[in-house]
């Protein structure tokens, strides 16, 4: 179940910005055409409900960004730390250790024993993965001499193998503004907002994702490969997820 990002204060804000924008004379749609934010956005905000921003850096970048063109200099609503009720899970009795069992020293040897078997398997596994690396197999790093030469020079390094320089590079170009997030393991790398012309390049591993605010805004291939952008994304919002998950792309 999905809960309503929404609070008393985060629609009092919101109301802020709706009596800012009608004391202009400004409708949603021209405000959405000036500063490239799509209304349903800009509603969601005057509205105080953020329950459709795909993340609290994707909200607080739009936020910001309406706040600055009506001139309102409001503080951005906590309402992604607000708490989430959870459901009180009661441990099932065959799960409960009885506490005299715990302190007793039968416990204490079955512990020990079980930790010295774990630490034993470790120590194999370690000695067997060191027994199989072959120093053929080792891959010689690039001459440091050789990149600073090819910098001074403008001319591309010449590499002792068949690994591609484009290995792993995303590149982005954006036709006009766009909002995008990376993301790697869950965890936010990028997050930031592109003008037209601008180019994007980053060299980076599967598994990853892309957050792209206006679909229709980005071109780009990963891997020499053609990124679609298009295709499953939001017809309303034009937002899409793009998931690059060690597969090929189509």
């Amino acid at each position: 179940m999905k809960y309503e990002l929404k609070s008393a204060s985060s629609a009092k804000i919101g109301k802020r910005f709706t009596k800012k924008r009608l004391e202009y004379g400004y409708s949603i749609d021209q405000v959405s055409k000036k500063i490239f934010i799509n209304k349903d956005y800009l509603i969601a905000i005057e509205k105080g409900d953020y329950t459709i921003f795909p993340s609290k850096v994707f909200a607080k970048a739009y936020f910001k960004k309406y706040d600055a063109y009506l001139g309102i200099n409001s503080d951005f609503p906590n309402i992604f730390e607000q708490d989430i009720p959870k459901r009180n899970t009661i441990m099932p009795s065959e799960f409960k250790l009885n506490k005299s069992f715990v302190k007793s020293p039968k416990f204490l040897l079955t512990l020990l024993l079980i930790l010295a078997g774990i630490t034993f398997l470790y120590y194999l596994s370690n000695k067997q993965i060191a027994l199989d690396v072959n120093e053929d197999e080792i891959t010689n790093p690039v001459d440091i001499d050789l990149v600073v030469s090819s910098f001074k020079e403008d001319t591309p390094i010449e590499h002792n193998n068949d690994i591609s320089v484009n290995k792993n590079m995303l590149i982005l170009d954006f036709v006009s503004e766009c909002w995008i997030e990376l993301y790697m393991n869950e965890k936010l790398v990028v997050a930031q907002n592109f003008e037209k012309d601008d180019q994007f390049i980053k060299e980076i591993a599967m598994p990853f994702k892309i957050i792209i605010e206006n679909a229709d805004s980005v071109t780009g291939t990963y891997n020499d490969e053609r990124i679609d952008f298009i295709t499953n994304a939001n017809r309303l919002t034009r937002l899409n997820t793009i998931y690059f998950l060690n597969e090929q792309l189509d």
